[in-house]
């Protein structure tokens, strides 16, 4: 079997078992790229204008349908309004959105504050900038955040404040309470904020997704970040977008126009198109919630204890029950004994405070849910 370090500086997790467990037998839940497939008419208007020639560079700032029919999708959606032309710009995904904004608004010596776990991109980013991360742990069971606790940090450098709703890899999402919580902190101050809402589109138990930009005093100050990856199964088309009114987005862009300078082309026509038709959400959410509820009734019965995710395809496992080994150390046996990989959660915190928590993706084949679900339970007899 695998015997495997699971830590390894400069890659994240998902990408170290990934690597770890290719070429073998196990079933591997922390793969972030989903088994779904992308929708057939976006697939075919995308070889459409590869083959009509759509091969130049885009505009830097992106492509002026595609920012038009965002824009209009944002007002849908959420009833706010931003300009096209000067308050929407298309992003190679999301990530690269969340490193732009941050090396654009942080210098050396500001502070950062951002929640944990968290997305392994931010301190990279913070620290590139010369910024200096603060950290708030949410609060278990369901990972919410103490705005008391928030309150306490802030001071006159602070810079930014980086939320995620729905929350990679807890699960979690932002409430009317937070909304009201975090414009309460932020109102009078020059604090800004980076809302990641890649997850926009993946919301379960009829709950609705609560936009930053849905507050106007909170969307005057905040820069929201999407992606078409999550939402449409095209991770690897690498497409994403962020808003912000016009006196932050021209800074953005200056950063934008010398890291990536244009965003793939046809695909971009592709999606622009894509947006205009009658696009059902809650078909492209069903896969996903089944398969949540999938894995959440195959684990009732066992020794793990569960809090349902609320969004994304993330899901947490609480393994105190089952054993007292560091995250790190369960997640290595689980592959190495039973041929399952989870991810341990300890990683996603900056000084790997481990809650003996593992997680996996149910992005996955039902079979596949199934049969790792049934190799999961069969924990107890495992030593």
């Amino acid at each position: 079997m695998i015997k495997a370090k699971l830590l390894n500086i400069g890659k994240d997790i998902h990408t170290i078992i990934s690597e770890l467990v290719q070429d073998s037998d196990v079933l591997n839940l922390t793969q972030v790229s989903p088994d779904f497939p992308c929708p057939v008419e976006l697939s075919k208007l995308a070889e459409e204008y590869i083959h009509k020639g759509y091969n130049q560079y885009a505009h830097v700032d992106g492509l002026l349908e595609l920012r038009e029919a965002i824009s209009e999708k944002v007002e849908s959606l959420y009833g706010v309004q931003y300009s096209p032309i000067n308050e929407v710009t298309i992003t190679a995904g999301a990530t690269q959105a969340i490193f732009t904004a941050i090396s654009t608004f942080v210098n050396e010596g500001d502070e950062v504050v951002l929640f944990e776990p968290a997305y392994s991109s931010y301190i990279p980013a913070i620290i590139n900038s010369g910024g200096r991360p603060v950290f708030v742990q949410l609060k278990r069971p369901d990972y919410y955040i103490d705005w008391e606790e928030v309150q306490k940090i802030i001071n006159t450098r602070t810079k930014l404040i980086i939320i995620n709703t729905p929350h990679n890899p807890t699960g979690s999402i932002f409430s009317d309470e937070d909304i009201v919580q975090l414009r309460k902190i932020t109102l009078g101050t020059k604090i800004l904020v980076i809302s990641n809402e890649s997850f926009e589109s993946m919301v379960f138990d009829t709950k609705k997704h609560h936009s930053i930009s849905s507050n106007p005093q909170l969307s005057e100050r905040s820069i929201i970040v999407s992606s078409f990856g999550k939402t449409f199964n095209i991770p690897g088309w690498k497409i994403g977008y962020c808003l912000a009114p016009e006196k932050l987005m021209s800074q953005i862009r200056k950063s934008q126009m010398f890291q990536v300078n244009s965003v793939n082309s046809p695909l971009q026509y592709a999606l622009g198109d894509y947006l205009k038709t009658e696009i059902d959400y809650s078909a492209i959410l069903k896969p996903y919630e089944e398969s949540r509820n999938l894995v959440l009734e195959l684990l009732m019965d066992s020794r793990f204890e569960i809090v349902p995710s609320k969004g994304t395809f993330y899901q947490l496992l609480d393994y105190k029950a089952i054993s007292d080994e560091k995250d790190t150390e369960f997640a290595r046996r689980l592959i190495d004994q039973i041929g399952v990989a989870l991810f341990p959660l300890s990683v996603f915190y900056h000084d790997s405070v481990d809650n003996k928590m593992v997680g996996l993706c149910f992005n996955r084949e039902k079979e596949i849910l199934r049969v790792a679900c049934e190799r999961l339970k069969k924990l107890d007899s495992i030593k």
